[in-house]
């Protein structure tokens, strides 16, 4: 287990199996298979327990997304083997970013401001005014819905699974002045939470 090429391909399955999720990679077994077969001294328990340890490690550094210095100091003080830690360190390097967005996307259970258009229209009349040229702004809000719970007995959930909703309204001045305190309030209180 102390080979890099052996010790990277447990790593390389952790990620399959408990992130990408992927069908092939369902028991240990398989890994043993897979990988350990030729090798009569690693034995199934050997293996769970180094998985174990090895996505103990990987899921704290992928929870809080640690830095990859911070990831480094806490593999130097577990128990690895130099060839080991220096094996996860580079898995680290390498997956960090596409284990965090997988976290990211499985954890999300709202839509997500895609993207925000406008425009300032002047109202020229109304039903009950035949002249107003009164400024009013068009917002457009593109919303995608990040919904990655799947349930292949319905159909109908999995084709509305990220799909952009469209949403668009009309703001006059005093509208847009309360939106926009209320928009500030809400920036000052993400930035009081995140110091």
């Amino acid at each position: 287990m102390d080979q890099p090429k052996y010790f990277s391909s447990l790593l390389g399955f952790l990620l399959k199996r408990e992130y990408e999720k992927d069908e092939d990679c369902k028991s240990l077994e398989t890994l043993k298979e897979m990988v350990f077969s030729e090798q009569d001294d690693v034995t199934l328990e050997l293996i769970e327990f180094t998985y174990n340890k090895c996505f103990e490690i990987i899921q704290k550094a992928s929870y809080s997304d640690m830095q990859i210095s911070t990831f480094e100091n806490i593999v130097k003080e577990s128990d690895f083997t130099t060839v080991q830690q220096e094996c996860l360190n580079k898995f680290w390097k390498v997956n960090k970013k596409k284990i965090h967005e997988i976290i990211y996307k499985t954890t999300r259970f709202n839509n997500s401001l895609q993207k925000i258009s406008w425009r300032i229209d002047v109202k020229t009349k109304s039903k009950e005014i035949s002249e107003i040229n009164e400024p009013v702004s068009i917002v457009e809000l593109k919303l995608k819905n990040t919904n990655t719970n799947t349930n292949n007995n319905n159909n109908n959930n999995n084709n509305n699974n990220n799909k952009n909703d469209l949403i668009r309204f009309e703001m006059d001045k005093n509208q847009l002045e309360e939106t926009l305190q209320q928009i500030n309030s809400i920036q000052k209180h993400l930035q009081a939470k995140s110091l």
